[in-house]
């Protein structure tokens, strides 16, 4: 997944950042996008799982220290969930400018965080994230969880070896109603051309 999820930032936003959750000496595969340098070094960031912890310390002194109480509800709850998210997703989101276009931000193995947050969370913070007008794509190796449906697009992809990612299978699980990647539909990834446009110069 993390090879479509580089097409789709790329198609999108050729400046994004790719936020990379690894775990303490990991060995990379050979067919990895990182191990390949797919991915410029000045937008890659690596982080361990703990780096990204919640913080809800911080949005809890914010209450009583930092939110007016003339606040509108709406507001207060974004900004409290903005304040939950790791200090480091903080201040990557503030040092982003969009420049008019969307910007696209990769998690990828962000499986490797399930142990911080729960299904009930992924809502909020997304919206916290969004709203500071940044696209966020979320790679995922696990069993899938309800988590998801909180994105506004979900995909799920099947395949085995990235040599042969042309007869890999994309559906969309969640998505609009139409469009590319509008609900339900089914690709092999070689006919998908927003993919394949992409893939054919990295993975030949």
């Amino acid at each position: 997944m993390n090879w479509v999820s580089l097409a789709l930032a790329s198609a999108t936003d050729p400046n994004f950042l790719w936020v990379d959750v690894r775990t303490t000496g990991e060995v990379l595969s050979d067919s990895d996008p990182l191990s390949r340098n797919a991915i410029s070094p000045n937008r890659l960031a690596v982080v361990r799982p703990s780096a990204l912890a919640p913080d809800h310390t911080k949005a809890n002194i914010a209450v009583s220290a930092v939110v007016r109480t003339d606040e509108p509800p709406e507001n207060l709850q974004v900004l409290l969930d903005f304040l939950r998210l790791p200090e480091r997703t903080q201040a990557t989101l503030a040092g982003i400018v969009s420049g008019g276009q969307p910007r696209v931000v990769v998690l990828s193995n962000a499986h490797r965080l399930m142990g911080y947050y729960t299904v009930d969370m992924a809502g909020p913070l997304l919206r916290a994230i969004v709203a500071t007008g940044v696209v966020v794509i979320l790679t995922f190796a696990d069993a899938p969880n309800d988590g998801r449906f909180a994105f506004d697009v979900v995909l799920h992809l099947e395949g085995k070896d990235p040599k042969d990612w042309k007869q890999a299978k994309l559906r969309v699980e969640k998505g609009p109603s139409s469009g590319i990647l509008h609900r339900g539909a089914d690709y092999r990834l070689g006919d998908l051309e927003v993919v394949a446009k992409v893939l054919s110069t990295t993975l030949g």
